[in-house]
């Protein structure tokens, strides 16, 4: 076992003894394909565990975001057993002391139910599956449409504030820290030229009910079980008052498109139609009347919205030297960012078709 290997056994071990069970007997290993924080599955002879280290660094509010966490299970499995929530609830277990989080360091962990017998899915693959994560993720946000958003933190300022990433890729433009910009002149002088759209999401996003939002609604944060039917949604990391489009223009971002979002050949991207109309009839049927006309309208803008954001956001990262996200190639980021702004591209084209799936 090499020095960084023996470090993190130390470290869970310290960890686990402030929880009260045995885990003297314990089996440690990898689980998920995470970016941000590292994810292990624990097995004893008795009972799993899910135990996860918490990246600090992209998370620096970690109480927070593990209060935010027990605050949401706890509604849910208040409704669950009331029989108003369907899925299952996985929760955190709390310390020997009655904490959410165990801290070894500047590390902090926390230990969760381990749900048997469920799996991940990384991709949506028909219209029917796409139903099933949109009914999902919206069962989530309409049963906590009666808790008090506002004893929420907010874990990531302006996450999906449009103005706050344009000020972003505005400042990355002037600095040309890489000198990459000329690499990447058009894109940017296209993101910029969207003000249009920009102006038309801070309007609408004013007159939006907050709501308690996912915002990382990939079909890989929903747990499945026999038969590819969701069980629960999970990693809450990023769970905070939002807004219903956010979380919709999300799951378009991440099902809609025929390509992956870092593949090159972008004059191949299509949408698929039949699954789009999937998400947002099943999106808004599950919210039933929770969910205010201008909500429904808004689907469509956070359907265009999410790749925008999500592209500044890597051709921003892209201009920077790559700091934020994961890259394993030359213009990773900048790759990205180019099928986002397509993606962008083609739901604006599209966006008479959508309202008409949307009906």
């Amino acid at each position: 076992m090499d020095n960084k290997a023996a470090s993190l056994h130390s470290d869970i071990d310290t960890v686990l003894n402030n929880y009260d069970y045995d885990f003297s007997e314990v089996e440690i290993n990898i689980l998920g394909n995470g970016h941000i924080n590292n994810t292990y599955q624990l097995t004893t002879p008795k009972v799993e565990f899910v135990l996860q280290q918490i990246n600090h660094v992209v998370f620096p509010k970690t109480a927070e975001l593990s209060s935010n966490a027990q605050k949401i299970n706890l509604h849910l499995q208040q409704q669950k057993d009331a029989g108003n929530y369907p899925l299952t609830v996985p929760q955190q277990i709390l310390t020997k002391t009655g904490e959410t989080y165990s801290k070894v360091g500047d590390n902090y962990w926390r230990l969760m139910e381990f749900i048997s017998n469920s799996y991940t899915l990384e991709e949506v693959e028909s219209p029917e599956q796409a139903a099933l994560v949109a009914n999902a993720f919206a069962e989530f946000s309409c049963t906590l449409s009666d808790f008090p958003v506002k004893e929420l933190a907010v874990i990531i300022e302006d996450f999906h504030d449009i103005s706050f990433r344009m000020q972003q890729l505005n400042e990355a433009v002037k600095n040309d820290l890489q000198g990459r910009l000329s690499s990447c002149q058009t894109l940017v002088n296209f993101c910029l030229d969207q003000q249009d759209f920009i102006n038309h999401v801070a309007e609408i996003s004013k007159k939006l009910p907050l709501h308690v939002t996912h915002n990382d609604t990939k079909i890989n944060n929903l747990l499945f079980t026999t038969g590819d039917i969701p069980c629960a949604v999970i990693d809450l990391d990023t769970c905070m008052p939002g807004l219903l489009m956010h979380d919709f223009g999300d799951m378009v971002r991440t099902c809609c498109s025929n390509l992956a979002e870092d593949d090159t050949s972008i004059d191949d991207m299509v949408i698929k139609f039949d699954i789009f109309e999937a998400l947002i009839q099943n999106y808004q049927n599950a919210f039933g009347d929770k969910m205010t006309a201008l909500e429904k309208d808004s689907l469509i803008v956070g359907a265009k919205l999410l790749p925008f954001i999500i592209g500044t956001r890597f051709l921003t990262d892209y201009l920077n030297g790559d700091t934020y996200f994961q890259v394993s190639r030359e213009k990773h980021n900048l790759d990205r960012a180019i099928s986002q702004v397509q993606l962008f591209t083609l739901l604006c084209e599209a966006e008479l078709e959508l309202v008409k799936l949307a009906k």
